[in-house]
């Protein structure tokens, strides 16, 4: 949500708040309570009440216009007011939410910190962090709306090795939504990652790569965090066809009418060292998301996404998102002469 002059906001990390008076650049100017004009940076405060929202104390509402509420009364805001926040495609049984990462700065050496909210729900949000006198501290705290991404934070990269934890509550106002159990995680942040260049992948949520971390995971990402780190060995070994025998490949350049990726993990990146099972996955979908991006347009178009055969995460996670986010394109199992059964062929 965008600061603007008139709302009334709160420090992240400062007790106090007040009126936002004015904004320059990253920076807002905030009246407190004692008429002083206090400048923060954007990403460390938080709206308590938009300006619109706000009714000064010198104001009193004509009773006319007061209206009185009975227990028995419901009051929402205007359903239509919900629906423009919300978009089509959303799996309301599995919301996404994500920690974003993005280079800032004259050198590009420091990292903006972001909420992503990737979901049609309102979230209350919380992440706090244990430090060494056993206490909890709050670091980031509010609601963030559905479909919506909020800085919160701008820090050196080298001081994002850290474990927090991150609660979250979401809910829809003015309509029913289905029953969705509250989110409390631990979520552990290596400072090493940040200085992959790999690790900066191309998004949905920002004109630069960036790295996302995954806060509610869905069923693939919750199986392959279970794995160790010998099952993870196996699974690579059988993508790569080392496990079974099948047709050998017949090495054939792309032209206009065929374009074909290679998605093994070891074709995308050096080096898997340091990287988890969701990680791996996630970079692969990166890949598979930016080709179809780049080749959305080019009606007719064949395209072979070879997988391998493995333990099916890959093929099934390219294969939902074929049916939820490029639907009414064509795909099917590509040639097993020759890919054996480990490609996926789109037909856009």
């Amino acid at each position: 949500m965008r600061v603007e002059k008139g709302d009334r906001v709160r420090f992240l990390n400062e007790v106090g708040g007040g009126i936002v008076t004015r904004t320059e650049g990253n920076l807002v100017f905030v009246e407190d309570e004692d008429g002083f004009e206090v400048p923060a940076p954007i990403f460390e405060v938080v709206i308590v009440e938009k300006a619109n929202q706000i009714v000064s104390d010198n104001i009193i509402e004509s009773p006319i216009k007061q209206q009185v509420v009975t227990r028995n009364e419901k009051v929402s805001e205007p359903e239509a007011y919900h629906e423009e926040m919300e978009e089509e495609g959303h799996d309301d049984f599995n919301p996404r939410f994500y920690l974003g990462f993005i280079k800032a700065g004259k050198d590009q050496s420091e990292l903006e910190q972001y909420l992503i909210n990737d979901s049609n729900y309102y979230c209350s949000y919380l992440i706090s962090e244990l430090r060494e006198d056993g206490y909890m501290y709050a670091l980031h705290q509010g609601i963030i709306e559905p479909n919506t991404k909020i800085p919160v934070d701008q820090v050196a990269a080298q001081e994002l090795d850290v474990t927090w934890d991150v609660q979250l509550i979401l809910f829809r106002k003015g309509k029913p939504y289905p029953a969705i159990k509250p989110v409390s995680t631990s979520v552990s942040i290596k400072a090493r990652k940040f200085y992959k260049e790999n690790s900066f992948t191309n998004n949905d949520f920002f004109y630069q790569p960036a790295v996302l971390i995954s806060i509610i995971k869905n069923e693939l990402e919750q199986k392959l965090e279970l794995l160790t780190e010998k099952e993870t060995t196996a699974i690579i070994k059988e993508k790569e066809g080392n496990s079974e025998p099948r047709p050998a490949k017949v090495k054939r350049k792309s032209t206009p009418e065929l374009l074909e990726i290679d998605l093994h993990i070891h074709e995308l990146i050096d080096s898997v060292s340091g990287l988890s099972n969701g990680e791996i996955l996630q970079i692969q979908m990166d890949k598979f998301h930016t080709i179809m991006a780049e080749n959305i347009k080019n009606k007719g178009r064949k395209i072979v996404f070879i997988h391998g055969v493995g333990n099916g995460t890959l093929k099934t996670e390219i294969r939902k998102q074929l049916d939820r986010k490029y639907k009414g394109l064509y795909y099917q199992d590509a040639s097993f002469r020759e890919y054996g059964y480990g490609a996926t062929m789109v037909i856009l």
